[in-house]
Order: structure tokens, then C-alpha cells, then sequence
């Protein structure tokens, strides 16, 4: 499993065919409409080699090229845990998941904190938010709570 680390790579949430899986990964796989963000065809990563524009119709192909990637909630849950006894802060800017796309619905958030904006680079049918997102994912994905306890939220 790749670990994720702030400003290198991302946890996604991708809701696709009513199955929910997260993701770890670089940010250049997210943009979904590469044309709108400026990507010549060579500057494809090799998941999306062919797949410019990625939604509803080009998923299957795509997530199966990133299956690599796919990571359970219960491996992220524990290495996140692991990281918040050591560096709390740390551990709430890695493992803060930063985007959520909804395949059946053609719904896209960015968290992303950074001054990149994932969700103005979408396909024209479908409908971005840069918001947060943890009430839209279902309970038993949420790797970051427990107990009641939700541990990205910051106790200042």
C-alpha cells in the first residue's frame, strides 16, 4: 500500500456501480477532463493512456488500470492510527482524503488544500464541489473515525 503524504500523492474515494473503493495515488490521475487542464496526449500518465476525458463511460477501463492503487478502509484505518500516535498533525494533513468522485451520480468533490481546482476540470455533464465531503462517504468507509470519534477533526 502506498502511504499517502501531504502534497505528493492523495486518497480518493471513488463511488462507481454502487461499490465504494479508496485510492492512493499521484495527483495527475484525478483531473478528469485532461483536455481542460492543459495535458497534451503525452503527457498522459500511463493509466490514462487513451482516456482523456474520464467519467461514467471510461471508468471500468480506468479503474482497472489503477487497481493497483485500491486500498482497503481497514488498511488505511490502521495506518493512519498508527501515524496519529506518533504526529497528529502529520497524520490529519496525510491521510485527510482529498477527493471524492461519484461515478453514478457524475458528482465530483475536491478537499484538496492545495491551489489546485480538480473539480473546474470535469466533464460537462457532470457537476463539481470543492467542499468538504466525509458526510457523503458511508459509515463503514470512514477510516479516520472510531468510536464515535472522528480524528481529522483538529482539537485546537
Amino acid at each position: 500500500m502506498l502511504i499517502p503524504e501531504y502534497a505528493e500523492n492523495i486518497i480518493v474515494g471513488v463511488k462507481h456501480r454502487d461499490r465504494f473503493n479508496w485510492y492512493i495515488s499521484d495527483t495527475e490521475l484525478w483531473y478528469l477532463d485532461y483536455s481542460q487542464a492543459g495535458y497534451s496526449i503525452k503527457e498522459y500518465p500511463e493509466e490514462r493512456k487513451n482516456i482523456s476525458v474520464l467519467n461514467e463511460d471510461t471508468a471500468i477501463t480506468f479503474l482497472r488500470n489503477i487497481e493497483k492503487y485500491k486500498v482497503s478502509t481497514n488498511s488505511i484505518k490502521l495506518n493512519f492510527l498508527k501515524e496519529l500516535s506518533g504526529d497528529r498533525e502529520g497524520a490529519i494533513y496525510n491521510y485527510n482524503p482529498s477527493i471524492l468522485i461519484d461515478f453514478d451520480n457524475q458528482t465530483f468533490y475536491s478537499n484538496y488544500p492545495e491551489s489546485i481546482s480538480f473539480e473546474e476540470y470535469i466533464p460537462d455533464n457532470w457537476i463539481g464541489h470543492f467542499q468538504r465531503f466525509s458526510e457523503q462517504i458511508p459509515q463503514e468507509y470512514r477510516y479516520w473515525e472510531e468510536d464515535g470519534i472522528n480524528y481529522l477533526t483538529r482539537k485546537d
